[in-house]
């Protein structure tokens, strides 16, 4: 353990979130699922293993059906072919409700973020699926700034250029 010394100041845009399952706490889960559920605009969500469970599932499709642009980028193959044929059984219900879905090519993708509408961003090592959610101690930051969001944008659009959309 390292000894905590106490923050000198506060930044109020930028706040760690940590998974304890030992204790029960999820807090990135809910951080997840509060912001697809703000939504107005965009949810560019990049992750390694893909495995959302229903409440997830519903609040991206309630999102597209709002109008908001929901994108999802995933390795077309991890290194976990079980991970893979599991998260692959909810793309259909996804895509069916408007979502965007898009394969990375030739290597695996591995980053766990998630941007919505240009101003609030998390990333981490959570991954969405029911492991990290809510049986590994996980952390995330959860950034409230529009340039760091921007830039997440950005590497996103970046990413796509090497993916295909499903």
């Amino acid at each position: 353990p390292l000894p905590d010394r106490g923050a000198r100041s506060w930044e109020p845009r930028i706040r760690a979130l940590q998974n304890l399952p030992d204790r029960m706490l999820f807090p990135v889960r809910g951080a997840y699922i509060d912001a697809i559920e703000r939504a107005n605009r965009s949810i560019m969500i990049t992750q390694g293993y893909f495995l959302p469970d229903e409440t997830l599932i519903d609040a991206m499709i309630q999102a597209a059906k709002r109008g908001v642009s929901v994108q999802v980028l995933i390795p077309e193959y991890s290194n976990h072919v079980v991970a893979d044929w599991a998260g692959r059984a909810v793309l259909g219900r996804l895509l069916e409700d408007g979502v965007r879905i898009h394969l990375y090519q030739h290597a695996m993708i591995h980053a766990k973020t998630m941007t919505v509408d240009g101003r609030w961003t998390t990333l981490g090592t959570t991954n969405i699926d029911r492991l990290s959610f809510t049986g590994n101690f996980e952390v995330n930051l959860e950034i409230y700034d529009r340039a760091v969001a921007r830039h997440m944008e950005e590497i996103f659009e970046r990413d796509l250029t090497n993916s295909r959309e499903l």
